[in-house]
């Protein structure tokens, strides 16, 4: 089912207030990867129950109320990132390689002269929590399905003269007419006021060869801020206050080369520069009980991460149809929105059991309502019809980690885990019954699919004060990947190979 509505205020939605993100792009910036130590990310992140262990905080804030002594860690990774799209029968692979710092963490110990609370905890901490990083290729030739139709209905739903899409009225000024002026200017799209139509439209034996090419780059980066306790060495407390930032990059070209039979109508290429910044604040507190030796029950929420967000952005299309290029930066200089953006909450449950002094089990469960994701105005004033579309789109989503631990040695220690996350998408949405509406000049969309995760690790304890750990990941998921409304459903497996070194120092 398409999603077709008309924005009355055409003539009077200026480019500086328009392009909002859309809800694709609400997800994007809300849903996280596993990151943290190696310690964490070997037994697959399962740690809300466990604590002692910085990406347990993150995790569960309780989990720095087990902390008997004070501690200083970071972590390096480095990954290799493999994307491969299929469309109509054609492959294309690509990769990114990248070395990051992901955490860098001090936990701090007061000791209390109390029998009920023998210490107090505090924690400072940097996280990565995801890397936008990577590189998406895609290509193929189909009959039919051409960008230059979906752009005929936006100028056609847009009820305008051809004379306001012409360079000369200015059309970069209003953000809906953006791609129609753009199509209409290169000679893609031809007509006159609700009449507007393909290049292709009565052309015989149509078809084309097309690509999209994405790059996207940038990071989630949160600091913490962390408090907690242990009463009679049965419960945990916790509390943590983060201040989170987003930087993302994405540029992205889509092309079309245009036949009808035999004969060579032309090419044209859109470009697209998007740039999102962002800064917002989260508050976290958990629990952790530990009703006999052998068992930890952990339970924790998460509130929302509420940001204030800049978006920069730019179109450009090139065209040997009518041999020019369009470059909205030249017509309207610098443009950009600032809004409002809500993440969703999740809550987390948490069970781990301690065999002995030589093995660990744990097992996380998280629930998160993506459907709760809000998007407004710097005003706070709500976008009512992306926030519509995200309630029906979007689903409660889980995600399961599992991990075990072993002690072989005092000293040396092995971990295994794994990872599922859960698709956030409702049926008819993964099904293509119902499309998304994409923001703006950026007309592709990535429909993500469960995720799969694969770790394990090792740990050696050097002396009493100083450790350090390894970690492996394995990552794998098939998502479903569109040019634009109508296109050609194409596939994209994302492979991703990820090690971790801890280094810590007790005292």
């Amino acid at each position: 089912m398409k999603r077709i509505f008309t924005l009355a205020l055409v003539f009077s939605s200026v480019v500086a207030g328009a392009f909002a993100q859309g809800e694709l792009d609400a997800f994007n910036l809300s849903y996280n990867d596993l990151k943290g130590t190696a310690r964490s990310i070997g037994m697959g992140g399962a740690m809300g129950a466990l604590g002692g262990d910085i990406s347990a905080i993150s995790i569960n804030p309780a989990g720095i109320g087990v902390y008997k002594s004070s501690e200083v860690v970071t972590t390096l990774n480095f990954t290799n990132n493999s994307t491969k799209t299929n469309l109509t029968g054609t492959s294309v692979d690509e990769s990114k390689f990248k070395f990051s710092f992901d955490n860098l963490a001090f936990v701090g110990v007061v000791p209390i002269n109390s029998d009920v609370v023998p210490l107090i905890n505090f924690g400072f901490s940097y996280n990565r929590l995801k890397s936008f990083d990577r590189k998406i290729s895609m290509q193929g030739d189909y009959v039919g399905a051409s960008m230059t139709d979906y752009i005929a209905d936006l100028a056609n739903n847009a009820n305008v003269p051809a004379s306001d899409l012409a360079l000369a009225s200015k059309p970069f000024r209003y953000s809906d007419l953006w791609m129609p002026a753009l199509g209409y200017n290169s000679g893609i799209i031809t007509g006159s006021q609700n009449n507007y139509q393909s290049i292709l439209a009565g052309k015989s034996d149509p078809s084309l060869d097309n690509n999209l090419n994405i790059r996207e780059k940038g990071s989630v980066d949160t600091y913490d801020f962390n408090v907690g306790t242990t009463f009679a060495d049965v419960l945990s407390a916790g509390i943590t206050v983060s201040v989170t930032d987003i930087n993302y990059h994405m540029t992205s070209t889509y092309s079309e080369n245009m036949y009808s039979g035999d004969t060579h109508l032309g090419e044209y290429f859109l470009d697209n520069y998007l740039k999102t910044e962002g800064t917002g604040w989260q508050v976290k507190a958990g629990l952790i009980f530990k009703p006999v030796k052998e068992l930890r029950i952990g339970v924790a929420y998460h509130s929302p991460t509420w940001y204030e967000m800049t978006d920069y952005y730019s179109a450009a299309m090139e065209s040997t149809i009518s041999d020019t290029y369009i470059d909205t930066w030249n017509e309207v200089g610098n443009t950009n929105t600032d809004y409002k953006f809500r993440t969703p909450d999740k809550w987390v449950f948490s069970l781990a059991g301690v065999i002995g002094r030589y093995a660990t089990i744990s097992a996380d469960y998280e629930l998160t309502g993506y459907g709760r994701m809000h998007l407004a105005d710097r005003n706070g004033n709500a976008y009512s019809n992306e926030n519509g579309f995200i309630k029906e789109d979007f689903k409660n989503s889980s995600t399961i980690r599992v991990g075990a631990e072993v002690l072989f040695t005092p000293e040396f220690s092995g971990r295994i885990g794994y990872m599922w996350q859960q698709s956030p998408y409702e049926k008819e949405v993964k099904d293509g019954n119902i499309v998304p509406v994409t923001a703006g000049t950026v007309t592709h969309y990535t429909l993500v699919g469960d995720a799969n995760y694969f770790t394990w690790g090792l740990g050696y304890q050097f002396t009493r004060n100083f450790y350090t750990d390894i970690a492996f990941v394995i990552k794998n998921r098939k998502d479903n990947i569109y040019s634009f409304e109508d296109s050609d459903r194409g596939s994209l497996k994302t492979s991703e190979f990820t090690g971790l070194l801890t280094l810590g120092c007790r005292f």
